[in-house]
């Protein structure tokens, strides 16, 4: 059963011709939707699956799931588990190369967070050693200087937090985020390595309905029936 109750788009101030028109620009783009929901006020104003997706499918996620991820850290940050000041080479200190770069010393989650750590290039997540790759991969750059979008630095932070907590980003999310808003599809496959870490980066599934109830969780920043779950900070 659908979170949001069905209603006219007019009645929630869209226009039914604009979503026709959008629906139509798409085909005529050639662009390829697997489904899409139109929420608004809390109501939904139009949604539809094309085939073979469906609206009881898990559907990969890919880089959405980061924002679920840099949502977990801010609850981890909310509950003074972490500090995005904090420096990675204090939180692996075992796996650097033998004389840490300048540059290295100085990123932190922010940075993470921020995709600026200083990386020009992307590492090989296939690596089973990927956590101790992307340490020692070149720091080119001064953090907080140079974006570079970068999926491995979700997955540090996947790291930082199975360290600090041992719980995996679902895992964590659990409690917090995702039975609150009454998420039951979320799931994540995991890196290789020792540590198995799930793959926040890019790695996750969920089915529309619950990607539109996070969205509209991340609208009104952090509150959910009257409560704020995660401080608007």
């Amino acid at each position: 059963m659908s979170y949001f109750q069905d209603a006219s788009p007019e009645s929630l101030g869209i226009s039914s011709g604009g979503i026709l028109r959008f629906l139509d620009r798409m085909e005529e783009k050639n662009i390829e939707l697997h489904s899409f929901m139109v929420v608004r006020h809390g109501k939904c104003a139009a949604k539809g699956w094309w085939k073979p997706y469906a609206p009881e499918l898990a559907h990969p996620l890919y880089s959405f799931g980061k924002t679920l991820t840099a949502t977990a850290i801010g609850f981890a940050r909310q509950e003074k588990i972490l500090s995005l000041e904090e420096r990675l080479v204090d939180l692996f200190p075992e796996l650097l190369p033998k004389e840490p770069s300048e540059n290295l010393q100085k990123v932190t989650l922010w940075h993470l967070l921020t995709m600026s750590c200083g990386h020009e290039t992307e590492i090989d997540m296939e690596s089973p050693d990927w956590i101790r790759e992307f340490l020692q991969h070149p720091f080119l750059h001064e953090p907080g200087t140079f974006y570079k979008y970068n999926t491995a630095g979700t997955n540090m932070l996947a790291a930082v937090l199975k360290r600090k907590t041992g719980c995996d980003v679902t895992e964590f999310l659990k409690p917090r985020l995702l039975e609150p808003l009454g998420i039951t599809s979320l799931t994540c496959s995991k890196c290789q390595g020792p540590e198995a870490v799930e793959m926040a980066g890019g790695g996750m599934r969920m089915t529309t309905e619950d990607m539109a109830r996070f969205i509209y969780f991340v609208l009104n920043r952090g509150r959910w029936e009257g409560r704020q779950l995660l401080e608007e900070e």
